[in-house]
């Protein structure tokens, strides 16, 4: 432990706990409200847990046919022992602090809401500033090597390492920082360690959100990696969904948004999501990949309600205005976005193998439904009107719009509604339509008539459609 202590010496405050039994350990931290000791004691643990991986990967290399059970004349038994209790400890602390973040969280919204809606400007999160601070100490300290004292990376750098349980405690804890100024009726008071933890992740966005996206390759995860952590996992496929959230958590801060859209970082951060990611056998990994790509593509994620909590749909007038503008600030950077890279992303990714017969049917199903949102957003206006424009892009969506199975057909529909729509269809788009459009006619009649006793939107669109196609006529 002395390289330990050395390399983490600013840590080492607390170190007698560690000497404790493991009940009286484990009931210290349940009752623990100091933030500093818990993240030192996470620290401590951590670069405990990772000595232990180093050393026994050297000791397998080492020793590759000897025996390694508990009758071999070596200590296995009580390093396994050591092991299982420092992940417990190291599970229990993250706990702690996740749930110090949501009790504060829920403290503070419920006094918003007792007082009608009034918010003490005055008052400040002091819980959720100290995680903030602890965390990222390391990284403000001359004294040490920041590259090897940043504990938070390192942390996320190394999740197939540590326990299931403390990989979602993490992943918890650094959504939380990240989004709990963003959401909820007291969103206002968390706002300032909203902000500079994004401007943290913002500085490391090379190695965080480049961690993010590579741990959607399950592949290069593989069962050992997966499975070291111990306690539940399914080959990586737990880290993906973990990463997934954060990296969609991170997407949310405008600065992250665009940097991430940035031309440098696509071919590493975009593209191998609908490359790959989207097309990945597992339908958990493949959905939550989707679901970043439509984040990428659109600038909106799902509100997240900033904690335990917090109200996601909470606004008052003045959060009401702020989000507008924030939420057309994100729209504009995606529509820029997409214009800006609409072959590589639109033709050559979604149309050519996202939608295409090649695709399985959950990726064909949701990129069409990802397609109508980028077509029907009013800040892709540009984008919509190049995409219909095209006779190519139309027997693309003819050709689904017959597809087997109902749910493709009818996400079809809402494409093919807005080339019909187009008071200014080019002419070889008119004669496609025209040259079918009495099969079109047929077709559209029967096409989930099941729906239209219950969707009314559904029925006037279809209606509208149909109506525009009978008056469709060729300019002579």
């Amino acid at each position: 432990m002395v390289e330990n202590n050395q390399a983490f010496g600013w840590l080492m405050k607390s170190a007698v706990s560690a000497l404790l039994p493991t009940a009286t350990t484990s009931n210290a931290i349940e009752g623990c409200n100091d933030v500093s000791v818990l993240v030192e004691g996470v620290a401590r643990d951590f670069e405990t847990l990772l000595s232990a991986v180093v050393s026994s990967s050297a000791a397998e290399t080492a020793t590759d046919e000897k025996s390694t059970s508990c009758d071999a004349p070596t200590n296995g038994c009580t390093e396994n022992n050591n092991n299982s209790l420092t992940k417990d400890n190291l599970t229990a602390r993250l706990d702690r602090i996740k749930t110090l973040l949501y009790e504060e969280r829920s403290a503070s919204s419920a006094a918003v809401t007792s007082n009608n809606g009034s918010i003490n400007l005055n008052w400040t999160p002091g819980v959720a500033t100290e995680v903030f601070k602890c965390f990222i100490a390391s990284s403000n300290n001359d004294d040490n090597n920041s590259e090897q004292q940043d504990l938070l990376p390192k942390l996320l750098q190394n999740l197939p390492s540590l326990p299931f349980e403390a990989r979602k405690s993490i992943s918890a804890i650094f959504n939380y920082l990240l989004v709990c100024g963003l959401d909820g009726v007291d969103a206002i008071q968390f706002a300032s360690v909203s902000t500079a933890f994004g401007a943290y992740v913002l500085e490391r966005a090379s190695s965080i959100i480049g961690t993010f996206v590579h741990c959607h390759d399950c592949k290069s995860q593989g069962k050992s990696e997966g499975g070291s952590g111990g306690g539940g996992g399914d080959n990586g496929v737990d880290i993906t969904l973990l990463c997934g959230s954060m990296l969609r958590s991170s997407l949310r801060h405008a600065a992250i948004y665009r940097w991430v859209l940035d031309d440098a970082n696509c071919q590493q951060l975009v593209y191998p999501f609908l490359d790959e990611y989207v097309h990945d056998p597992n339908f958990d990994v493949s959905s939550d990949a989707l679901e970043t790509v439509r984040v990428m593509f659109t600038g909106l994620a799902a509100p997240t309600g900033g904690g335990n909590g917090g109200s996601a749909d909470g606004y008052n007038d003045a959060t009401d205005a702020a989000y507008e503008e924030y939420k057309q600030q994100m729209e504009a950077t995606a529509a820029e976005f997409l214009e800006r890279k609409y072959d590589p992303i639109i033709m050559d990714r979604i149309n050519n193998k996202c939608i295409s017969s090649n695709a399985n049917y959950m990726t064909r199903r949701m990129s069409l439904q990802l397609l109508s949102t980028i077509l029907l957003n009013r800040s892709n206006f540009n984008v919509m009107m190049k995409y219909i424009s095209s006779s190519q892009n139309l027997v693309t969506i003819l050709c689904l719009l017959r597809d087997p199975s109902p749910h493709i057909t009818l996400d079809a529909f809402q494409v093919f509604k807005i080339f019909v729509a187009n008071p200014g269809k080019p002419p070889e788009v008119v004669k496609i339509l025209f040259d079918n459009k009495f099969k079109l006619i047929k077709y559209l009649s029967g096409l989930h008539k099941e729906r239209e006793g219950s969707d009314e939107q559904y029925r006037d669109e279809k209606g509208l459609v149909i109506a525009t196609l009978e008056g469709l006529e060729l300019e002579s």
